[in-house]
């Protein structure tokens, strides 16, 4: 029975790997500007206190957050979000920039 679980823990393991291995890499985008990320239609935006963030929609099983860029070249990260139920998931950050966002990506989980 244990050696059953360990095969199954290692197989979904392994499984796992090899979805985000899988995954398409995505490009760094204005915000404003939309992207595919595998199954997401993503929307990279910016508000008026210049924090970034990203707003997926779609079905697909990974976990990611926006990684967003500012001007001066600090990096900031979104909250995790999973858009594996479906719909439309939003991850911004508290980066407020001080100039402005830069650009902005998906962070899958790896």
């Amino acid at each position: 029975m244990k050696l059953s679980i360990r095969r199954l823990a290692a197989v979904g393991t392994a499984l796992t790997a090899a979805m985000v291995l899988m995954a398409p890499t995505a490009s760094a985008v204005e915000p404003g500007q939309r992207f595919r990320y595998g199954d997401l239609d993503c929307l990279a935006t910016s508000d008026m206190n210049k924090n970034g963030g990203l707003s997926c929609t779609g079905t697909m099983n990974v976990t990611w957050r926006a990684k967003v860029k500012c001007k001066l070249g600090f990096t900031y990260y979104g909250t995790w979000q999973n858009n594996a139920e479906g719909g439309t998931k939003d991850s911004k950050s508290e980066s407020k920039c001080a100039f402005s966002v830069e650009d902005v990506i998906i962070d899958p989980i790896a």
